[in-house]
């Protein structure tokens, strides 16, 4: 595959024939990031804090045609049916290599369609990602066997931008386990024992812990950042510490990509 796709709320936007992807205009590459640094009186420039990245807006400049005018209109009709839906919907974009990477994307308001000739017309689709990562398809599993009370693990990230949603499953036996993520010194902790044939669950997106079913919220700590865990593009470096060993944890998250 020579050419990136792009498909919007399952409508292709590359119909060869009817309508076209020409150029992303805008919104290949990192985010902008949000906040600001803090000016402190009587100190020169300003004290740093740590940015968030911001929305992602998407630009897709892109044509349609038909036969003659008539058939023009039939083919903007068809196109406006299927991509003027309100709300959030699937953005894929199918890379070169036939790779796929999702976002959920919101179409904002403002098509217009410049008729550059009777049957053909240039237009631009805006788009609004709340969330500014595409998401590959398929989730990646780290398992990590406890053979010791403090040991190092690599886990690869293989996106492009850091990931903050995973789901970590903590199987007894296991006393207060630690995951400490090296690269950025951020860390979460069960404060409790895990028995043999029990598991601990934390969804580190919807910020929730579970053991066997029920809330243990009040047994999770963390540390060095708001968020609970974070995984940087590539390798990273995963101290675990537990009091007992035996245990198995498992690390399940969905590269993020800019």
């Amino acid at each position: 595959m020579s050419k990136e796709l792009w498909v919007y709320n399952g409508l292709q936007l590359s119909s060869r024939g009817k309508w076209d992807v020409e150029e992303v205009l805008e919104g290949i590459g990192v985010p902008k990031h949000r906040g600001s640094d803090i000016q402190i009186p009587f100190h020169n420039g300003n004290r740093w804090i740590k940015k968030r990245f911001d929305t992602r807006k998407m630009v897709l400049s892109m044509w349609i045609k038909g036969e003659n005018k008539e058939d023009l209109d039939e083919n903007i009709d068809s196109f406006l049916q299927a991509i003027g839906k309100s709300g959030l919907h699937t953005l894929r974009r199918v890379m070169r290599n036939g790779e796929i990477r999702e976002a959920q994307a919101e179409l904002l308001g403002g098509v217009n369609f410049a008729i550059r000739s009777p049957g053909y017309s240039k237009f631009a689709l805006e788009f609004e990602l709340a969330d500014p990562f595409f998401y590959g398809l398929n989730p990646l599993t780290e398992s990590i066997s406890l053979t010791s009370s403090s040991q190092t693990e690599t886990i690869n990230n293989t996106g492009t931008a850091p990931t903050t949603k995973a789901i970590i499953t903590m199987n007894g036996p296991m006393d207060s386990p630690k995951i400490t993520n090296l690269e950025n010194g951020i860390w979460l902790q069960y404060q409790g024992s895990i028995n043999s044939g029990e598991s601990v669950i934390v969804n580190t997106n919807d910020y929730t812990c579970t053991k066997e079913g029920e809330n243990y919220i009040a047994a999770l700590a963390h540390g060095g950042d708001p968020r609970w865990l974070i995984l940087e593009a590539g390798y990273n470096q995963l101290e675990i510490e537990a009091g007992a060993t035996g245990g198995t944890a498992s690390i399940e998250f969905y590269p993020a990509y800019f």
